[in-house]
């Protein structure tokens, strides 16, 4: 796996906690049967004592690119802003990526002399 799907999150919005908790399942549902299908691995999740939260699915970066198109996703993300509008999400290296990023990173900056 070479990249992840980073989801960050603080607060529900007042008065819509059970949104809140109901997207919080139904993403974890959602990824589940994606990494079953093999289309992503098996979602982190990380929840902090001033409540910030994050959710990490690893997988290879076209999957994931592809699960984000989806007219399923959208919708479920849809709704979660609504119940968490501080939500957010990132695509970006994992594990072997970062590796490749950082090269990447080190190439750019050393071809542009900010290196």
């Amino acid at each position: 796996m070479d990249s992840a799907i980073l989801f960050t999150w603080t607060r529900p919005a007042v008065g819509r906690e059970a949104q809140a908790f109901e997207a919080f399942t139904g993403a974890q549902t959602f990824f589940g049967t994606k990494a079953h299908e093999g289309l992503c691995g098996e979602p982190f999740n990380f929840i902090g004592t001033s409540s910030l939260g994050m959710m990490l699915v690893p997988g290879e970066y076209e999957q994931l690119m592809s699960l984000v198109r989806l007219e399923e996703f959208r919708e479920m993300y849809m709704k979660t802003v609504f119940a968490v509008p501080d939500i957010s999400y990132e695509i970006g290296a994992f594990g072997e990526g970062v590796q490749d990023a950082m090269a990447r990173w080190a190439r750019v900056g050393t071809e542009l002399a900010l290196i």
